[in-house]
């Protein structure tokens, strides 16, 4: 009987979904797929900081059932993307002082001011076919002393990548295939680590800060086909807010690579290209770069980083964009509603926003989709 620390999930990568689990042994366990066995494969041994081991097998698209020790994985929802459920920003925020940014200690034992089990549990009951995660799983970068600022920065380690995604999301893990984005907090100077031996679905090997700043901080885009819904994914973790025109060429090629994806594909990437927010979190770099290569197969741009929930639709009727990172972490401050200014060479034709933690609720219809902003109870807020 293998000990799984956690329930085994499904996430979707370049070449289709994989399970994974997480095991205390250095070997890993079997996996059953339509009565087979065979031995899961290492993503990553154990390490310094991590003392588990982390396994993974492909799982075919038509699969009709797959276990692990027992465990029943999510396959009957695989090829299906009717309701995808969108979260983002979900780490419990715990901070030393640094620069402009005060410390900050979001009292993580406290189930209203870090919501995010109760989150992923409601949206576990409104049973998605998909998850889509927009990035920013890790926010324990300090150790606290009870709900006071008496913090000291910590290591990152597999005890908080524990404690801040895969212990409040286990129920959500087992329910549903996910889409897993990078975010800002899993850049190669803060949680890589875990990224990489966690959730980055390919086979990048962490080795130190100095090689992934050499080798990751950009990983090239891929496209998930769900169904009928495709998602291109794009890595735009190290992107500045500002303007950097180094990084503007960078990610103009990555939008060529998705180029050729079907038409009306959602691209989420973590940072939001056009948005506002009181710390003027939305990309210029980014939104520079889709203005030297737009990808008029693009749909629609869904995106976090941006501590609320913002729909913003815009004048010529195309290519909205959603920023869902209410999940968890502490809010940011709501701002003032920009329908009717520029944003990008655009006109804000709406504008929704949601200053309280949740998720967005979509659905395939016969007209499209519909988005039913969610509070954290799963409980309908507002409508697009």
């Amino acid at each position: 009987m293998w000990q799984i620390l956690f329930a085994a999930w499904i996430v979707y990568g370049p070449s289709g979904p994989i399970a994974r689990t997480i095991v205390k042994t250095k070997a890993c366990p079997e996996i059953t797929i339509d009565g087979t066995r065979s031995k899961m494969r290492v993503k990553s041994e154990p390490g310094t900081y991590y003392p588990v081991t982390v396994c993974e097998a492909d799982i075919p698209m038509n699969a009709k059932s797959a276990s692990i020790d027992g465990k029943e994985l999510p396959v009957a929802k695989l090829n299906r993307a009717e309701r995808v459920a969108i979260v983002g920003d979900t780490g419990c925020r715990m901070r030393v002082a640094s620069g402009q940014y005060p410390a900050q200690n979001q009292d993580c034992n406290d189930p209203a001011k870090w919501p995010f089990k109760h989150v992923a549990e409601s949206i576990a009951k409104w049973n998605p076919d998909l998850v889509l995660h927009v990035g920013d799983y890790y926010y324990r970068e300090a150790s606290c002393v009870g709900a006071s600022l008496k913090c000291v920065k910590s290591n990152y380690n597999w005890t908080r990548w524990n404690a801040d995604f895969f212990t409040p999301a286990a129920k959500l893990l087992t329910n549903t295939p996910w889409i897993m984005v990078r975010g800002n907090h899993e850049t190669c100077s803060r949680a890589a680590e875990g990224w990489f031996r966690f959730l980055e679905t390919r086979n990048y090997v962490w080795e130190n800060v100095q090689t992934c700043t050499s080798n990751q901080n950009y990983t090239p885009p891929y496209v998930v086909t769900a169904g009928d819904l495709s998602v291109a994914v794009l890595d735009s973790s190290g992107a500045d807010d500002g303007l950097d025109e180094t990084e503007v060429g960078i990610y103009a090629n990555e939008l060529n690579l998705i180029g050729k994806s079907k038409a009306n594909t959602w691209l989420t990437l973590h940072h939001p290209m056009w948005a506002t927010s009181y710390g003027e979190e939305d990309s210029e770099t980014l939104a520079e770069a889709w203005d030297k290569a737009p990808q008029t197969s693009i749909g629609r741009v869904v995106s976090g980083h941006i501590h609320d929930l913002e729909l913003l639709t815009f004048s010529d009727n195309t290519l909205p964009q959603f920023v869902v990172g209410n999940g968890g972490t502490a809010l940011d401050p709501a701002v003032k509603d920009p329908t009717g200014t520029a944003l990008g060479g655009r006109t804000i034709a709406s504008f929704v926003q949601d200053d309280a933690f949740g998720w967005v609720a979509a659905t395939r219809t016969a007209d499209g989709w519909t988005f039913v902003v969610m509070d954290k109870d799963g409980k309908p807020v507002a409508q697009n």
